[in-house]
C-alpha cells in the first residue's frame, strides 16, 4: 500500500510532532542538568525492525539518527515477546551494537500496539547524570574498562504488561550517587514514549492502522532514494583522508582516525581499515562495525544540507555501507572503556568530510572546533559522607568550521550535535562557582574567503573546598582544526589554571583536576577552520570583526591583508595599504591548512608508515594492540625523517616477532 504524496506529507509532520512533543516532555520533566541545561536526550519513533522512520531535527542531540533498535529488541526476545505495556531500558553499548553510546546514556523504548499488531517503538534516551563507576558523573578519559564506568543494564524490562519491574529500579538506584536525579530521568523517559503512545493513537484513529505503517515504510523509501540521487552527484573514486586525536592519556602518540571513501554510482563505501587500534582509555567507540550514526554522520550531515527538506530517517544510511575491523578505535571490543566517544566522533565526522572535499571542495566546510568538551563540576555532598554531587557547567564547543558562502558558526561545531550551552546566571544559581570569563576568543577563528567560528574561553572561580573537575572530551589542544581551500587552520584550544597571574599554568588534557577553593580554571576551546583564500574576503567584512573586537587589527593585515586604521568613531580600511598588501599576496593553492602540529608530525609519520602499522596491529590479539603501537612509536621516535613501511617492518620484526615486547 502506497499513502498518497499529501497524506505522507500530513503524516510525516504528525511524526514529528510526536517525536517533539516527546523531547518537550523530556526537558520540562527531566531533573539533571545534562538536559534541563544541555539539551542532552533525543527521541525517535522506530519500525518494528527497529531503524528510525521519525527523528526530529530541532530537538535534543541531532546526531543519533542512524542508530538501531534492532539488537536490543533481539536480546528481549524479539518483536514476538513483546506486550501491551511493556517498557525496555538499558544503557549498555555491547548488548545493543551501540545503540547507548556510552554508559550514562540511558535509553527507554516501547512498543506500541493497535488491535495486538505491533505498530511501532518509541524511544527516547537521557544522558543521566550518574550511573555509578570510578569518577562522580561516571565518566573519566583515564579509564581502563567499562566496568571502571558504571552499571551496565542489558535490555531488560521496566515496565512488563504494565506492572514495573522494582527489582530493576531498586539496582538502578543502588548504584548511581544521585539516585533521585537517575530516577527522573528515567521516569521523564517513560512519561515522553506514553505521550507517544496517546498521539499515535490518536493518528490511527483519523488515518487508519494501515496508512500509518505504510507511511513509515514510503518515508524510509524516500529518505533513501532523495540519499542516493545526493551520492550520485559526487564523482566516482576512491578518497582518502586521516584526522587525529592528540594522544590517548598513555602517552604523547596520537590517536589516528583513517578513512577510505569510495564512492561508485548511488552507492558509497566508508572503509576504517586504517584506524588506530582501540586504546587502553576511554577513547573508544563501541558499534559493532555496523552501520552506526558516529560512523557516518559527517555524510549524513552532507545530505541533508544538499537536499534541507529529505525525510530525516534511517533511510539515509541504506546506501552507505561500512567497513570496521573488530578491535579498531571505531569497533572496540569487550571489556574496552568507551565513556569519552564523542571526540571520536567528531574527527570521524571531520575525517569523512575531509575525504570528500577531495570530490567536492565547494560543498564540505572546513573543519570545526572538534571537541565538545562537557565541563562538570562535582562537589561533596555535606548530607552524606564521602558522596558527590555532579552538575554540567558547560559544554564547551569549539568554533564551526568556514564553507563556500558561510562564515563558521562562533562557539559550535556542526559535529556537536548542538548542545545548548548553561546560562551563567542558572550555572552560579545551583553550582559552587563564579564565573570570571564566558566570551568569544579574539582572533582563535581560521582565516578565510568564509572565516571560521571563533573560539569560546571560560574562567570560573572555585568557591568551595574538595572540588573536583572534569572535562570530558577535550580535544584539538594540539592539531588544529584544518582549514580548506587555500583557508587556515583555526587556533587549537587550552586549559590554564589561574591565568593571567604568577600562578599560571597551562594544563595538558585533564583526567580529573582538585583545584584549590579560590582558584580560577579557564577553559579555551579551538577555533574553526577557515575556506577559501582569506586574501579575496571583502575589506568590509574584515573591518566589521575588526570593529566587533573578534580580529585584532595585526591579524588582519597578516592574515587578510586588510590595513586597519583608528579613526576618531572607531576604525576604518586603509584602502591603498590594503590594495598593496593584497597586490602582493602569494597564490594559495593548497587544499588543506592542516596547522604546523599536525605537519610536523607527519612529516616522519607519513601516510605509508602509519598504514603500515595499522595492518600490523589487525595481525595480532586485540589485547595486545595498543601496548605494541606505543612501543612501535618509542622504538622510532629518534627518527628524525619520513618513515616508509619498511621502517615498520624493521621495528616489528625487533620488538614482536624476536619476542621481545614486555
Amino acid at each position: 500500500m502506497k499513502t498518497e504524496a499529501a497524506d505522507l506529507e500530513i503524516i510525516r509532520n504528525y511524526f514529528s510532532a510526536i517525536c517533539c512533543g516527546m523531547g518537550y516532555v523530556i526537558e520540562r520533566t527531566s531533573y539533571s542538568s545534562y538536559v534541563t541545561e544541555s539539551a542532552d536526550y533525543a527521541t525517535a519513533l522506530a519500525t518494528p525492525e527497529g531503524d528510525f522512520f521519525a527523528y526530529p531535527k530541532t530537538a535534543g542531540v541531532t546526531n543519533f539518527m542512524g542508530l538501531s533498535l534492532n539488537r536490543a529488541i533481539a536480546e528481549c526476545g524479539g518483536n514476538g515477546a513483546m506486550r501491551p505495556g511493556d517498557m525496555i531500558i538499558t544503557n549498555d553499548p555491547y548488548a545493543t551494537n551501540g545503540l547507548s553510546t556510552h554508559l550514562p546514556d540511558v535509553h527507554v523504548f516501547k512498543p506500541i500496539f493497535h488491535e495486538g499488531r505491533l505498530i511501532c517503538y518509541a524511544w527516547a534516551f537521557v544522558h543521566t547524570g550518574d550511573i555509578g563507576g570510578s569518577v562522580p558523573s561516571s565518566l573519566t578519559p583515564a579509564a581502563t574498562d567499562i566496568q571502571m564506568e558504571g552499571l551496565r543494564v542489558p535490555p531488560v524490562w521496566l515496565y512488563r504488561e504494565g506492572q514495573p519491574n522494582r527489582d530493576v529500579r531498586s539496582i538502578l538506584l543502588a548504584s548511581s550517587r544521585m539516585p533521585a536525579l537517575l530516577m527522573g530521568d528515567i521516569n521523564s523517559m517513560v512519561s515522553a514514549v506514553n505521550t507517544a503512545e496517546i498521539k499515535l493513537r490518536e493518528l490511527i484513529g483519523k488515518f487508519g492502522a494501515d496508512m500509518v505503517i505504510s507511511s513509515a515504510a514510503d518515508l524510509m523509501e524516500q529518505s533513501e532514494r532523495r540519499a542516493r540521487q545526493i551520492i550520485e552527484k559526487i564523482p566516482d573514486g576512491a578518497y582518502r583522508f586521516e584526522d587525529y586525536l592528540d594522544d590517548d592519556l598513555e602517552s604523547d602518540v596520537p590517536i589516528r582516525i583513517a578513512v577510505e571513501v569510495r564512492v561508485k554510482g548511488s552507492d558509497i563505501t566508508l572503509d576504517f581499515s586504517n584506524c588506530d587500534p582501540q586504546t587502553a582509555t576511554a577513547f573508544n567507540l563501541i558499534t559493532n562495525g555496523s552501520h552506526h550514526s558516529y560512523l557516518y554522520q559527517g555524510l549524513i550531515n552532507y545530505i541533508i544540507s544538499e537536499d534541507p527538506f529529505i525525510p530525516v530517517n534511517g533511510g539515509l544510511t541504506y546506501p552507505i555501507r561500512i567497513v570496521a575491523p573488530e578491535g579498531t578505535v571505531v569497533n572496540a571490543l569487550y571489556p574496552a572503556a568507551g565513556g569519552i566517544r564523542h571526540p571520536v566522533s567528531m574527527r570521524l565526522y571531520n575525517a569523512v568530510l575531509g575525504a570528500l572535499a577531495q570530490a567536492i571542495p565547494e560543498h564540505v566546510q572546513a573543519a570545526g572546533g572538534g571537541q565538545a568538551a562537557i565541563v562538570v563540576l562535582s562537589v561533596p555532598d555535606e548530607t552524606q559522607g564521602g558522596a558527590y554531587k555532579a552538575n554540567v557547567v558547560e559544554p564547551m564547543g569549539g568554533g564551526g568550521g568556514g564553507q563556500m558562502g558561510m562564515d563558521g558558526v562562533h562557539g559550535i561545531d556542526h559535529a556537536s550535535g548542538f548542545l545548548k550551552n548553561t546560562p551563567i546566571e542558572s550555572l552560579e544559581k545551583r553550582t559552587n562557582i563564579l564565573v570570571h570569563r564566558y566570551e568569544l576568543i579574539p582572533d582563535s577563528a581560521g582565516a578565510g574567503l568564509y572565516r571560521g567560528g571563533s573560539a569560546i574561553r571560560l574562567d570560573f572561580e572555585i568557591l568551595k573546598e574538595g572540588s573536583l573537575v572534569g572535562a570530558r572530551g577535550q580535544e584539538r589542544l594540539r592539531f588544529q582544526p584544518w582549514g580548506l581551500c587555500g583557508g587556515k587552520a583555526g587556533v587549537s584550544g587550552s586549559v590554564v589554571i589561574n591565568p593571567d597571574t604568577a600562578r599560571a599554568q597551562k594544563l595538558p588534557k585533564i583526567k580529573m583536576l582538585a583545584p584549590e577553593k579560590g582558584d580560577i580554571v579557564s577553559f579555551r576551546s579551538p577555533g574553526g577552520g577557515g575556506w577559501g583564500d582569506p586574501f579575496q574576503r571583502p575589506a568590509a567584512l574584515v573591518l566589521e570583526d575588526v570593529s566587533t573586537g573578534l580580529l585584532s587589527v595585526r591579524s588582519a593585515e597578516a592574515d587578510y591583508g586588510v590595513a586597519v586604521v583608528k579613526t576618531g568613531s572607531g576604525c576604518a580600511v586603509d584602502e591603498d595599504r590594503t590594495a598593496a598588501l593584497r597586490k602582493n599576496a602569494p597564490a594559495r593553492r593548497d587544499v588543506y591548512d592542516l596547522g604546523g602540529a599536525r605537519q610536523a608530525y607527519e612529516s616522519v609519520w607519513t601516510r605509508q608508515a602509519s598504514d603500515a602499522l595499522a595492518q600490523k596491529l589487525l595481525t595480532i590479539p586485540v589485547s595486545r594492540r595498543s601496548h605494541c603501537k606505543h612501543q612501535i612509536h618509542e622504538a622510532l621516535r629518534e627518527k628524525h625523517r619520513p618513515l616508509t613501511a619498511r621502517d615498520i617492518e624493521d621495528a616489528w620484526a625487533l620488538i614482536i616477532q624476536n619476542g621481545e615486547e614486555r
